[in-house]
């Protein structure tokens, strides 16, 4: 196994790994976007290899990455570019163990292995997750009058491949966000900032981006995950369908039933986004200030309802923290929970989260 390091503001090792990266892509290269430490994660275009390298050197080699599509991918709203790269993202905060990690990846190589007829992906390793690289032979699947049905089919692969070649352990705040426009590769000899940071800010091997295992150079085709994601598609939706009929009977619950009743219904149902507002806005002040539970039984109704929500996108908060600290200013204040019909005029996000979980669109 090949490993590309630096030490000491040594650039020519980036350029090693840039190139390394680019071998994995198919023409046209140039113009692609890229992202840095310095940009704030945003992207921003660049025309040739030496204008990426100018812009990683500028940001002290954090943070340097490289979309994996080039920048042209549509055009007037219709996809032209195949999916032909799969990334698969396993982040070690998503488990409890290097052994658990290292598991991971095992099981991800396998099931390349397995499904692509003896792929052998590009690993990387970023200090705190493992990056998997896999050219494929793609086409575009909205030309394809099997897939034409189906929205966005070539940006729901990119989603799909990772979550079935992971087993479902792929980071899911990665795979829910992927499309062909924000798919983002370290750069090898480049330095991940949160690595940085824990080290006192001083830059070294360990928080440098490393090679575990190289791409042999085959490029599997798709056809081979290409039933499993129709099986998919569809699945998805029928899903969609039953979550639409779904939303509309909860609307119509919330709009012919008294306020005590809509909330319940909430406390059953976990949703995606702005579960703090929930917390603050509804669910406290329902359970301290309407049902008149004790505080004890209200922190544990409110905590089940943010681990159910956690299990669907993780928290970004420190639930018990922001538990008693909202039942306490509901005890304190003595507020009512938000009304329903309120809540579009007062807090048009937190309305579309909770009505959106029955549905996409509006109400």
């Amino acid at each position: 196994m090949t490993v590309i390091t630096h030490t000491n503001g040594d650039t020519y090792a980036v350029d090693d790994g840039l190139g390394f990266v680019l071998r994995h892509f198919g023409e046209p290269i140039w113009p692609r976007t890229i992202s840095t430490h310095t940009t704030g994660e945003r992207q921003i275009l660049v025309y040739n290899r030496e204008e990426a390298l100018a812009r990683f050197r500028q940001a002290n080699l954090l943070d340097c990455r490289i979309n994996a599509y080039p920048h042209h991918t549509g055009f007037g709203g219709i996809n032209r570019q195949s999916p032909n790269f799969i990334f698969i993202d396993l982040d070690l905060s998503r488990f409890n163990s290097y052994n658990e990690l290292d598991k991971a990846l095992r099981s991800v190589l396998k099931n390349i292995k397995e499904k692509f007829r003896d792929a052998q992906p590009t690993v990387i390793w970023s200090g705190n997750s493992y990056h998997i690289y896999l050219p494929i032979q793609a086409f575009i699947l909205e030309s394809e009058s099997v897939f034409a049905e189906f929205e966005h089919a070539s940006k729901k692969f990119l989603r799909f491949s990772e979550k079935m070649l992971s087993n479902g352990k792929a980071d899911p705040c990665h795979s829910s966000n992927l499309s062909l426009k924000n798919y983002m590769l370290r750069i090898l000899g480049s330095h991940n900032w949160e690595c940085v940071k824990r080290n006192n800010n001083h830059l070294d091997s360990t928080t440098e981006v490393k090679i575990i295992q190289k791409w042999n150079g085959n490029r599997p085709v798709i056809n081979w995950l290409l039933r499993d994601f129709r099986r998919y598609l569809i699945q998805e939706k029928i899903d969609n369908n039953l979550a639409a009929r779904k939303r509309a009977r909860f609307l119509s619950e919330v709009k012919t039933t008294p306020a005590k009743r809509w909330i319940e219904i909430l406390l059953d149902t976990p949703i995606e986004e702005y579960r703090r507002e929930t917390i603050r806005l509804i669910i406290a002040p329902y359970l301290v200030n309407v049902r008149k539970l004790a505080y004890d039984d209200a922190f544990n109704i409110a905590k089940n309802w943010l681990n159910s929500c956690d299990k669907i996108r993780p928290l970004i908060f420190n639930a018990d923290l922001k538990i008693k600290y909202d039942l306490r200013a509901a005890t304190r204040v003595g507020y009512l929970p938000m009304a329903f019909d309120d809540l579009k005029s007062e807090n048009g996000e937190l309305y579309r989260s909770i009505s959106n979980q029955f549905g996409a669109g509006d109400v």
